[in-house]
Order: C-alpha cells, then structure tokens, then sequence
C-alpha cells in the first residue's frame, strides 16, 4: 500500500469548519487522476472521473468520506494567559488531560500547548472519582499572559499534534484516524478507476466537511452530485476489546475486513449484492447491523436527498473511538478499497432495481 498520503493527511489538522488545508491536500493529490476538481462554498472537495456517454441509464457514483476530525475551539482567556476550550463534534472528555495540542490563531501562527487540570494531589477523593467536565480544563502554553493575549483569540481552532505511529506492521494509531482513512480510501479508489478504462460510469469522489457537527457538508454534496449511488465511508467501532459486549453492539474486528451495514441508513438489494462481490473476488468482510438503527454516518443524509439515493455505508474497524489514540488495521482499509474499486468495475442493471 502507498501509504504516504495516508499520513500527509495524518499531519494536517482539519477541526471541523477549518477543513481547508486538508482540502487542498486532497485536491493536489488527486488532480493527477481525475478528469476535473472543484470545491463548493461549504469547502466540500470534489473528484471527477467524467467518461461521457449518450446512455443516459448509465451510473453515477458518489465516493464519499468526511475529511473533518473532532477537536477544539477557543471560548475563553483569563487574566493569567490559560486557555479555555469547547468542543467542535463528540471528543471523549475523559481521554484528554494531559493532551499535547496545536492552537491554530488567527495571525497564521501554530502555537503548542498542553491541557492541564488539577493535580491529583490536590483534589478530594470525592472528586477524583468524578467524570471531568471541559470547562474544568485549560490549556498551559507556557508563554506570559501578554504574549498569549497578543497572538491567540476567542474562536481560534484547537487540535490534538498529530502523534501518528505503527503499533506493528500492519496496526496504526492516529488523532484523526476518523475519518482520514475514509478520505484516503476513496483516493486509492479512485487513482485505480483512472488507469481503468472499461467502465463508462461517472464517479466521484467527495472529501466532506463537517460531518462531525451535524453531516453538513453531506447535504451540500448529496444536493450538488445527485448521483444514482452513493458510497459512504467512515470509521466502525471495533468490539474486539474489553468491556465491550458484543450481544449489544455486534462483533467487528481489527484485521478481518472492511465493515458491510445492513442498517436502514442502505439499500438493502445493493449490500445483498456487494456482499456477493466481496465473495467472488476473495475479499475479506464483516457484517454489521449497527448499534443503532438510523445514523452515526452521512449515509443518512445521502440517503435522503433529493427524491432519495440508493446509498452504502462500508465501515473501517476502529478501537478508542473519537480520542488522541484511535487504532485501524491496514488489512480492512486495503480490502475497502479492493471491495469499492470491483463494486464499480462490476456495476451492471442490478444496482439500479
């Protein structure tokens, strides 16, 4: 696998709503690949393979993955320089005292810090068994009062440094591992089809905004595409851990595949068929029912575009979830992009009963 882009997009940070650098990534990779590239005012990035055709019944493929990861925004600072926070999208609390942090300002400048809260030593036993409220951290940059106050302001975006590692060859652990393996799938997807020459089918491949607060960027580009079928791509939750039963929230594993919904958020007839093509050509899968009947992916809005689009959910297992440490396998976002690449390749009149 290449994973260099891979852990490009693991180096930038792209906080909900300032998404733009790792947009511009996207697009400068994949320009090579595709027949055009656009961004619409939400900053949605867009990658199209065109192949023209006069059979208007042909397909038109939507790849989508959100590009955006869950973190920070400044909301406070007090007279001694500490840095108040609140979150864009659902960050675990718990997970991040102790966090080593980016604060992007204003002015273009990176300024690091760390986010710090009471010692141990000084709270009561009584507390110390508490969950922890945001608003009861801070961030310590290590500069004067003065110096924070003249280059940070409320609404400068917060993220966690990237920290992208190999816990073995084939396991990595990231900040933003949610959803930048989608992104990169769907890239990997995509530079296939272009040396591809036997489909006439339209695709395109969307680097989605905002998903994190509420699958915004999903409602403009399900609106702007309205393809025949789209395809969405997210982080799964792995229950391959302790505490984690799986008579409540399924059985998906690290290493055994990418994840295949049968929820309400998709076409029921299209997994029927694309669980068949992961048979006929041998790649590795996993069955999920979600833990939830409805949502959790931009399949659900997708879904409900316009007079309605025939969608897929594919999942890529993840442990530690919507924290500094998030872990996928490289085996199950190879087989994603194996599955989705023979998906279009394999297209043909029963993906539009």
């Amino acid at each position: 696998m290449e994973l260099d882009f891979l852990n490009s997009l693991l180096s930038i940070n792209s906080v909900s709503g300032f998404e733009n650098q790792a947009g511009k990534l996207f697009i400068d990779y994949i320009v090579p690949y595709v027949d055009s590239t656009d961004t619409d005012i939400m900053g949605n990035c867009y990658a199209n393979i065109v192949n023209e055709c006069n059979d208007k019944k042909k397909l038109k493929f939507l790849l989508e993955a959100h590009i955006d990861e869950i973190g920070f925004q400044v909301i406070y600072i007090d007279d001694n320089g500490y840095v108040y926070i609140r979150r864009n999208g659902g960050v675990d609390v718990q997970c991040i005292p102790g966090s080593q942090v980016i604060i992007q300002t204003s002015l273009g400048e990176e300024i690091h810090g760390i986010i710090g809260k009471t010692p141990i030593h000084l709270i009561s036993p009584e507390e110390r068994n508490k969950n922890i409220d945001l608003h009861t951290l801070w961030i310590d940059t290590g500069l004067s009062s003065d110096e924070v106050k003249s280059k940070i302001s409320i609404g400068d975006v917060v993220s966690w440094k990237p920290n992208m590692i190999y816990l073995s060859d084939k396991r990595i652990s990231s900040k933003g591992l949610d959803n930048k393996v989608g992104v990169y799938i769907i890239s990997q997807v995509i530079k296939r089809l272009s040396k591809y020459k036997g489909t006439p089918y339209q695709v395109c491949g969307v680097a989605s905004v905002q998903e994190e607060v509420g699958h915004r960027g999903a409602i403009i580009c399900g609106y702007n595409m309205n393809p025949n079928i789209a395809i969405s791509v997210d982080v799964d939750f792995a229950t391959d851990v302790p505490n984690c039963p799986k008579s409540k929230f399924g059985d998906i594993s690290l290493g055994k595949g990418v994840v295949i919904h049968k929820s309400i958020d998709n076409t029921i007839l299209l997994t029927f068929l694309i669980e068949d093509i992961a048979k006929e050509e041998n790649i590795k899968y996993q069955i999920s029912a979600r833990p939830i009947s409805v949502g959790g992916t931009n399949a659900i809005v997708l879904q409900q575009t316009q007079s309605g689009i025939k969608t897929i959910s594919l999942g890529i297992p993840c442990r530690y979830m919507h924290t500094p440490v998030e872990l996928c396998d490289l085996d199950d976002i190879n087989a994603a992009i194996d599955l989705i690449y023979h998906i279009i390749i394999k297209s043909d009149g029963r993906m539009m009963r």
